[in-house]
C-alpha cells in the first residue's frame, strides 16, 4: 500500500518552510546589521606632515705621527741603543674624528715583552707628555705657541695603568698636538767578566703598545 500526502497538506507544510526560512533569514540579517553598527564609530588620527628626522653621532680617537718633516718617527720607528741618561721624543697628533665630543682622555702603556725597563719603576723607562697648542715646528720639535704638561713625569711601570691626561682637547674635530718623551734615568751598573748584572737595563727590549682612551661625553637631556 502506498501512502501519500495530500496537496492541501503539501502546501500548508511548504508554507510554514517557507515562512521559517524567512524569518531565519530575517534574524540572520538583523543580528548582521546589529554587528556591523558596534564597528560603525568615528576615528581620527593627526600626523607630521614633514618626516622627522632623528640622527646619532659618532665618537672617534685616531693618533698618528706628526707629519712635520723630521718628527714623522711616532710610535712606528723602534728606538734603539738606548743608554742611561737618553731622552727620546716621539711626536703625535691625537684627532677627534667624530661628531660627539668626548671625555676622561687616558694614556696607557702594554708591554709584550715585560722587561726591566716596564717592571722597574726607579731604573726603568721614565715618560712625560708635553702638548703644545699648535704643531710642532718641524725638525727642531721646538713648540712656538703655548707649552703644557699634559701628564707629569712617570715612569712606564706606572703607565702601564692608566693616567689622565690634563687639557688635551677631547671636542670632536679637535687636533691636539703632542711630545711623548721617554727617558732612561742615568745609573750605575756593573758588568762582570761580560755577564750583566740582575735586573739590568742593558740588552732588552720592550714592545709597547700605546693606548690612547676616552669616553663619550655627558648624556644630555634637552628640550625644544
Amino acid at each position: 500500500m502506498k501512502l501519500g500526502i495530500s496537496p492541501a497538506i503539501a502546501g500548508r507544510y511548504s508554507s510554514k518552510i517557507v515562512k521559517i526560512a524567512i524569518f531565519a533569514t530575517a534574524a540572520i540579517g538583523g543580528t548582521a546589521l546589529a554587528s556591523s553598527s558596534v564597528f560603525a564609530s568615528l576615528n581620527a588620527e593627526g600626523h607630521n606632515v614633514s618626516a622627522h628626522s632623528v640622527s646619532t653621532g659618532t665618537l672617534k680617537l685616531t693618533h698618528a705621527a706628526s707629519s712635520a718633516t723630521g718628527l714623522t718617527g711616532g710610535f712606528t720607528t723602534p728606538i734603539t741603543l738606548m743608554a742611561p741618561g737618553d731622552t727620546i721624543n716621539r711626536y703625535i697628533n691625537i684627532t677627534q674624528g667624530g661628531t660627539l665630543d668626548g671625555a676622561a682622555l687616558t694614556l696607557k702603556v702594554a708591554d709584550a715583552a715585560g722587561t726591566t725597563l716596564t717592571t722597574d719603576a726607579t731604573n726603568g723607562l721614565q715618560v712625560t707628555v708635553t702638548q703644545c697648542s699648535v704643531a710642532f715646528t718641524a725638525t727642531t720639535g721646538a713648540c712656538s705657541g703655548t707649552t703644557t704638561t699634559a701628564l707629569a713625569t712617570i715612569s712606564a711601570n706606572g703607565l702601564l695603568t692608566a693616567q689622565s691626561l690634563t687639557g688635551v682637547s677631547t671636542t670632536a674635530a679637535a687636533v691636539s698636538y703632542l711630545k711623548i718623551s721617554l727617558a732612561l734615568p742615568a745609573g750605575s751598573e756593573l758588568t762582570s767578566n761580560g755577564v750583566l748584572p740582575v735586573g739590568t737595563v742593558q740588552g732588552v727590549t720592550s714592545t709597547l703598545t700605546w693606548t690612547f682612551f676616552e669616553t663619550q661625553r655627558t648624556a644630555t637631556n634637552t628640550n625644544s
